[in-house]
């Protein structure tokens, strides 16, 4: 009799299912594995960003960076719940790197990566930068000041035996040329490397979203997809509030200036950053048919001919923060009409005393800052009341 009720008790073990996980674990590791589990029931949902995807298993995700700079192959990362199996790297292409999660201690080689460890309140896994010269962000900068934090340098001048000696989970790193880049020399020295690529995304919320990138090596994913929510909705409350403005009423504007350094003016189009964020604030680019989809690069001399006489003028000077500034680089200017009516903007409201510029660093987790910013600045009447954050009219 006892052994046929074993028998029923064994049966019934079978077919109980395993319980599941509520939540990430976001500060521990699993001590009872179990087959079946889904150890990530807080995933990320991208629905902007096209430059990185993520697929869940159970107990692991496979991250995939497809395009970190021209001509880069996919840079892939398998990452397991601490405390789990991982797979075997026999199943994923060389070169992947398998990093178990939640990550610990990082660096960040971008000063556009610490809005995100501050809005996922993960500031306290900082240990290192790049370099301190740009930061902006309060609560880094306090680090810096505390001597919290080290540097580790830029590009092919980064110094690995640092990063060894600090011994971090993670190091983020952003690819612009495999050449000149610290991240190979990272990776040649076994220090996981992530790289992050949210500079390749061509509209402002698609980089925004690269929030969830950086949740993804910490569990965060659920503070993420809430953080982001928010920056989408106001972000479209602002959009929508310049799509009130009739076709026949939409200001044309004069974007960037003549730069001695490249020798060309640079018009952003559709398929850009700048270009989409403009459209959306209800404005028109001076010169925009030049440019239907990338950027183009004119000589002054068109400019000059076709776009002098343009009211609105958006500059990202640096170092220019009254119009004698913006004179000084260029006498010409003062022929332009935005220039004599006293309508030129320039993106440096709130910078740092080495000129870090946090339009580049807040601006780019949060653009619809920037997107209140610039309807404010091209229909006052939409915003009267609106606090600048990165644009300051030149005087």
């Amino acid at each position: 009799m006892k052994s046929k009720i074993l028998v029923v008790l064994c049966s019934l073990l079978l077919v109980i299912p395993v319980m599941a996980q509520d939540t990430n674990l976001t500060d521990s590791c699993v001590t009872d594995y179990a087959e079946g589990v889904d150890y990530f029931p807080e995933k990320a949902d991208l629905t902007d960003a096209e430059n990185f995807v993520v697929e869940y298993f159970d107990n692991y995700k496979v991250v995939s960076v497809t395009d970190a700079f021209d001509g880069a192959a996919d840079f892939n990362y398998v990452l397991v719940q601490c405390g789990t199996p991982a797979p075997s790297a026999d199943d994923f292409p060389d070169g992947t790197q398998f990093i178990e999660v939640p990550a610990g201690d990082i660096i960040t080689m971008s000063t556009t990566q610490l809005p995100h460890l501050k809005e996922l309140d993960l500031l306290d896994n900082l240990v290192g930068l790049d370099g301190f010269t740009f930061v902006n962000t309060p609560e880094v900068i306090e680090l810096i000041e505390n001597d919290e934090l080290i540097e580790i340098g830029r590009g092919t001048t980064v110094n690995v035996e640092v990063v060894l000696e600090t011994d971090p989970s993670l190091v983020m790193a952003s690819g612009f040329d495999p050449s000149t880049d610290a991240h190979p020399i990272l990776i040649d020295a076994g220090i996981t490397t992530a790289l992050n690529a949210s500079w390749r995304e061509n509209t402002p919320l698609a980089r925004a979203e690269w929030i969830k990138y950086v949740a993804l090596f910490y569990n965060v994913e659920a503070d993420a997809e809430t953080v982001y929510g928010d920056i989408v909705t106001q972000y479209n409350e602002a959009k929508e509030l310049a799509s009130s403005i009739p076709e026949d009423e939409r200001r044309t504007v004069i974007w960037n200036y003549f730069s001695p350094f490249s020798e060309s003016w640079t018009i952003p189009g559709d398929n850009t950053y700048i270009g989409q964020m403009i459209e959306d604030a209800g404005g028109i680019i001076a010169l925009g048919e030049e440019a239907p989809e990338n950027s183009v690069n004119l000589g002054f001399e068109v400019v000059y001919e076709q776009a002098l006489d343009i009211d609105l003028w958006m500059i990202g000077a640096f170092g220019v923060s009254t119009l004698d500034d913006f004179l000084a680089q260029d006498s010409r200017y003062e022929d332009f009409v935005a220039f004599q009516e006293g309508n030129v903007w320039n993106n440096n409201r709130d910078q740092n005393a080495n000129g870090g510029n946090n339009y580049y660093e807040l601006g780019v987790t949060n653009p619809h800052l920037i997107l209140q910013d610039l309807v404010a600045m091209f229909y006052p009447d939409l915003l009267p009341d609106h606090e600048f954050t990165f644009y300051q009219r030149l005087q």
